[in-house]
């Protein structure tokens, strides 16, 4: 039982890494250097990263955010306490075999086998945040990444497709 709660309290340390990242990649409405303020090494306009995706249901939210600006060392994690990369929150809610019900491409290329799920529970977690990340993080340039969730036996079209861009900055 204790290393059930020590997973729960890793988990838990890792979910507010990952919001505390959000914070910091983002910025805040008085942080004169947060979203508002033009980034001298962005090359990309808004147009360049296509509609927006459509979150809810079990894609609850995505880091990088979409069209947005992040610097290489935000997709790459050096410590595994500090978990970074491309990354999804997830809801397992009516999805009986939790985590096999996603997939993930980054690029065109299913890393899927290559992230690493943090879930809210070891027994019958209801939901979990996955994050891919290669060891010298992504390359500066225009990057995608797609989440389907559907049945782990590819039976059926998927639940849930979603897809977003954004920018790696040195």
């Amino acid at each position: 039982m204790p290393q059930t709660r020590v997973l729960l309290v890793v988990g838990a340390v890792l979910a507010a890494v990952i919001v505390g990242v959000l914070v910091v990649a983002l910025g805040s409405d008085d942080d004169p250097g947060g979203p508002t303020a033009p980034d001298p090494t962005a090359t990309l306009t808004a147009g360049d990263f296509g509609p927006a995706p459509t979150l809810g249901d079990w894609v609850l939210n995505v880091f990088p955010v979409h069209a947005s600006v992040v610097p290489r060392r935000l997709t790459q994690t050096v410590n595994p306490g500090d978990r970074r990369g491309v990354c999804f929150e997830a809801s397992f809610t009516d999805l009986p075999q939790n985590t096999l019900w996603f997939r993930m491409a980054v690029d065109d290329r299913e890393v899927t086998i290559e992230g690493i799920w943090i879930v809210d529970s070891e027994v019958d977690p209801t939901g979990g945040t996955f994050c891919y990340d290669p060891p010298e993080g992504l390359e500066p340039g225009l990057h995608t990444a797609a989440v389907a969730v559907q049945a782990p036996d590819g039976a059926s079209a998927p639940r849930q497709t979603v897809a977003w861009a954004f920018e790696v900055i040195p």
